[in-house]
């Protein structure tokens, strides 16, 4: 299923329809836009994530138990952007810290190839799967509580469970509880985990300065942390929602080492071939050591491009698991070479399931994107590529390549009057070409231009 968000004449922006089903990046002109949409957008994936809309979906059987196929997630569609038209200035409000103007925000469900079962294990539901070979009694003591004192949901998404979230008191009405599902549905829709969206991560442009930061932000040690990030949401003006969100990320940090095995194959890819050393925690204190030296330092007196690369580490080992990460400039602090082997990692994040939202400035980034692209979708011998680049000292290995081709790349255009355009670039299979990066042509077609005349080289006529 493909999801759109799109605005009409938001802040500078006259339009856009953006996918953000799986992998979107974002290229273009400074203040065009580009951190002020991402902000948007994260913020009503959030918002939309934490609804529980009240539908009537049909009944299977005379049990606990619902379906929900396309009519019902066309229906779903309909009421999020009711919503959404009646309180979308809220939703600007309390995102920006600030009135911007916005005419119209919108989403899309498409190519719906989806269908949710909820059951609510109750007596005869159990009986209902038992019945069918659903469960058996191996895996029942496993999905019952106490059926005495509560009843637990199990939803299935095309015939695949889906992770537990809930469980409800006996007595608790099922009509209660199959909306708090419905949620949980339009959540994985989304890409948010209803009702909070812990999943989602916003990495701001600022990311360093942040990081040096936060502790001081907040402030008071004796307060625990969610005090003091409610306090600072309820009293902090003139600092966008995702922004905070991000420092109350780093302030609620917490290592598990679960999660971290679960990633270690990204972050030894970190550690190999972005920052040249490790990250670890050590008590309240991040540090690092390089690889040449024996010596821990705190990362805070590491170079930028470590501090840049440090809150990835830490979304890959924090106890909530992220699986939606937008990532505002990603190329900030690094080298043309660091560059190449970011966009590497971020395929590998999404060959692992983690949505995507990124924007860079750096024709590196893209050229290296549009590279990776096209190998990914030709019709290669994968061996004799990676040979012929290790002749040029290039290396690559398959898992740099991207599974998915479900990536969205859009580019956004000053124009006169202080507007912006956001024009969806097309990927060009013939010729093989891919992204017409046209932003980037024109810069390197400028500096060669340039470079002509400043060696004394002329054109013929």
């Amino acid at each position: 299923m493909q999801v759109y968000i799109s605005v009409k004449n938001f802040g500078k922006i006259s339009s856009a329809r953006v996918n953000v089903s799986n992998f979107t990046v974002f290229v273009g002109n400074n203040n065009s836009g580009k951190t002020q949409l991402m902000e948007l957008i994260y913020a009503v994936i959030k918002h939309v994530s934490a609804l529980t809309p009240d539908i009537d979906i049909p009944r299977i059987k005379d049990v606990d138990a619902f379906r929900m196929g396309k009519e019902e997630i066309r229906y779903l569609n309909e009421l999020v952007n009711e919503h959404l038209a009646e309180h979308i200035h809220e939703i600007i409000d309390e995102t920006f810290n600030a009135s911007v103007p916005i005419e119209e925000i919108t989403v899309e469900f498409l190519d719906i190839d989806v269908e949710y079962e909820m059951y609510f294990l109750t007596d005869r539901t159990i009986e209902y799967l038992m019945s069918r070979n659903m469960i058996d009694q191996e895996s029942l003591p496993r999905m019952i509580i106490n059926n005495k004192q509560s009843y637990r949901a199990l939803v299935l998404k095309n015939g695949s469970q889906m992770p537990e979230k809930n469980n409800f008191f006996n007595g608790f009405p099922i009509n209660v509880a199959k909306g708090i599902e419905i949620g949980n549905v339009l959540g994985d829709i989304m890409g948010g985990d209803s009702p909070v969206s812990s999943n989602v991560l916003f990495l701001p442009a600022s990311r360093m300065g942040l990081m040096l930061l936060y502790k001081h932000y907040f402030g008071n040690a004796s307060q625990g942390a969610d005090e003091m990030i409610r306090n600072k949401n309820q009293n902090s003006k003139g600092i966008p929602k995702p922004v905070l969100d991000f420092l109350s990320f780093l302030l609620k940090y917490s290592y598990t080492e679960r999660i971290a095995k679960d990633n270690e194959e990204l972050i030894e890819f970190i550690f190999n071939y972005l920052i040249d050393g490790t990250i670890s925690e050590k008590g309240d204190a991040t540090v690092y050591m390089p690889n040449d030296q024996k010596k821990e330092i705190p990362v805070f007196v590491a170079s930028s491009m470590v501090n840049e690369v440090v809150p990835v580490v830490k979304a890959l080992t924090d106890s909530d698991k992220i699986d939606f990460i937008f990532y505002d400039e990603v190329e900030t602090s690094m080298h043309p070479l660091k560059q190449i082997e970011m966009v590497k990692l971020l395929n590998r994040l999404n060959n692992k399931g983690t949505r995507l939202l990124v924007s860079t400035h750096s024709d590196t980034m893209a050229t290296k994107i549009n590279n990776l692209l096209l190998l990914s979708q030709g019709d290669y011998d994968f061996e004799r590529i990676k040979k012929t680049l290790e002749k040029n000292e290039i290396q690559i290995e398959k898992e740099d390549l991207l599974v998915s081709e479900n990536i969205h790349v859009y580019q956004f255009v000053n124009e006169e009057q202080g507007k912006s355009v956001v024009e969806e670039l097309e990927f060009r299979k013939a010729p093989c070409t891919g992204y017409d990066f046209s932003l980037f042509n024109d810069s390197m077609m400028n500096l060669f231009e340039e470079a002509k005349v400043a060696m004394g080289i002329e054109d013929e006529d």
